[in-house]
């Protein structure tokens, strides 16, 4: 195993099996065509650019920079690769791997959106300090992180039908993640551009409130009808009472499409 150290660059020759991955690594689509001519330039040539890692401890180390180069060892059957120890707060280490990433221009923007929702939430950063660290605008940074909002089953259908982040915006005009996966997969089965996309969230959300409606229209009426069950059988108990006191009573009611009508005889002695 190669273990040589240059001490002008901090240069060090480290396992492949000794690195653990970058927990703030958001990116998961690599190009399968990429890579393969990655690995072919690995075996032939060998890691040209170092990577960056943090250790961790005595005997492991974790990923700063270098995915793609790293993986690229590992499928090439290297066992080691050039790395350089540079030391990184948690907080730190996040922040340069979203920077890092940004300069990709395959990132998907669902992959950017859970980058920044790992400086805003985890780390505490402010959009602003992250429009700034990002070198974008901060209505971007909003932006995206509106993304977050889609459960983990949605942002996976996004990212697997390769819906464009024009289409998916749209979405994020109702939280129900079932009306939203149905929507995904008309997007993707007919080829849905914005305008169109747009045309079948509004039909869809109409829906949904109507038969919203219709339940609590629905729901009204049982009540209704509960409480009107109630007063009649208050009225029988009543004219129950009155004719076991001797008194001639006699209760009626009938119910048309809109009204009941009550009526009750006493017979006077």
């Amino acid at each position: 195993m190669t273990t040589n150290v240059y001490k002008g660059n901090e240069i060090i020759y480290l396992p492949v099996d000794k690195i653990l991955p970058n927990p703030y690594q958001t990116r998961s689509i690599f190009r399968e065509g990429n890579m393969k001519e990655l690995v072919d330039s690995v075996k032939k040539y060998g890691i040209l650019q170092p990577i960056s890692v943090r250790l961790i401890n005595n005997r492991l180390y974790e990923l700063v920079f270098g995915e793609r180069r790293l993986r690229a060892t590992r499928l090439a059957g290297l066992e080691s690769i050039p790395s350089v120890m540079i030391e990184l707060s948690d907080r730190d280490a996040a922040a340069v791997t979203m920077a890092e990433n940004m300069q990709r221009t395959d990132l998907h923007y669902l992959e950017a959106a859970e980058g920044m929702r790992i400086l805003y939430e985890g780390f505490k950063y402010s959009t602003n300090e992250i429009s700034h660290l990002l070198s974008v605008s901060e209505n971007r940074v909003k932006e995206l992180l509106e993304f977050c909002r889609f459960d983990r089953d949605v942002r996976a259908m996004l990212m697997d039908k390769d819906i464009p982040m024009e289409n998916a915006r749209l979405l994020l005009r109702t939280d129900d993640s079932a009306m939203q996966k149905s929507i995904i997969d008309k997007i993707n089965k007919l080829g849905l551009n914005k305008d169109k996309t747009e045309v079948v969230v509004n039909s869809a959300m109409r829906t949904h409130r109507l038969a919203g409606n219709s339940e609590k229209n629905n729901n009204e009426a049982r009540k209704q009808f509960n409480e009107m069950r109630l007063f009649t059988s208050t009225i029988k108990q009543a004219v129950g009472i009155m004719n076991e006191s001797g008194m001639d009573t006699n209760y009626e009611m009938e119910k048309n499409e809109d009204e009941y009508f009550i009526n009750i005889r006493v017979k006077v002695q």
